[in-house]
Formats: structure tokens, sequence, C-alpha cells
């Protein structure tokens, strides 16, 4: 199970996630410390979403305090009407930015904890012999400018399932 909560109002997302052992849940940008505390014992990952924030003017969620509480933190761009964005590049800068993660925890929580909250981190989300071979190519002297080139991150090839389906 994976729901949306928290966003706007604190309604108990993170406590009720926990009650039912839910996989995931995406915004929490007003989870509660008992909200936290519950999604550890899963642990539930916490999805987040920070271009919604960004764009709405919300305060962003806690991904610090998440981390610390031992919750599992995946980014997405909450691609939607209101939050118009693709570029998980974006995505990881302002996760960096806003909410104050590590380059390192933002590129595990677009990649393998993206795959674990949606139960598929067995076969995706990382490069692994026997996984699927999703990823990208980057022309760059090191991955951490894909977050670092905010407008025009240095993506040269595209591949999905191993076969490349675009390239600069």
């Amino acid at each position: 199970m994976n729901f949306h909560g928290d966003e706007i109002h604190p309604m108990g997302a993170g406590e009720l996630a926990g009650e039912l052992e839910a996989l995931a849940v995406s915004h929490l940008e007003r989870v509660s410390d008992e909200g936290i505390a519950a999604m550890s014992k899963r642990p539930t990952f916490a999805t987040l979403l920070p271009t919604t924030a960004y764009i709405l003017r919300l305060e962003p969620p806690p991904a610090r305090k998440l981390i610390d509480g031992h919750v599992p933190v995946a980014l997405g761009s909450d691609f939607n009407p209101n939050a118009h964005c693709m570029s998980m590049p974006h995505v990881m800068n302002l996760a960096c930015v806003l909410m104050h993660m590590t380059m390192e925890e933002a590129l595990a929580a677009a990649t393998i904890n993206s795959a674990g909250s949606l139960g598929i981190s067995a076969t995706h989300g990382s490069l692994e012999v026997g996984k699927v071979a999703d990823f990208v190519v980057i022309g760059a002297p090191a991955w951490e400018h894909v977050i670092y080139e905010l407008v025009d991150p240095p993506i040269d090839a595209v591949y999905k399932g191993g076969v490349a389906v675009h390239e600069a």
C-alpha cells in the first residue's frame, strides 16, 4: 500500500502508515514525530516530493528528521499540473538544497529507495548482476555533476532494460 498524506495539514498519515504497515507514503511535509516513529517500525518509505514544496511555497518535508529516525527516504517529482517537473536531477538538487540531504542520500533516494518504495528493489534501482539495466551515462568527471549542473545536467545517454533509448 502506498498513499499520499500529511501534505498541507498534519493528518496522522505517518501514524496510519505504521498501523497499516504501508509500503510508502508520499509528501509528508507535515508529518509528526509520532508518525516518523510509526513509519520506522516496518519500515515504511517516505516518498518526498521537493518540487511540490518548492512550487507551492510549503515548508519542505523533514528529510533529515526522517533519515535520522530510520525511515528510508525515496524521491519523486510529483509530476502533475501543479508541479510540472520531470527532471530527477532537479528533484535531487532541491532535496540537497531545501531538505538538507547529502548528495549520496539524494542519489540513494532517487534510485534504490525509489525502487524500494514501489516494492521492486530486488530487480530495479541499482546496478547489480541480475537486475534490470536502467541507467544513465553521464559526461562529467564525477556523478555529482548530475546534481550540480542544475539547468543542463550532463546526461549523455539513457538506457532502459540495457537498451539505449536516448543519446545526446
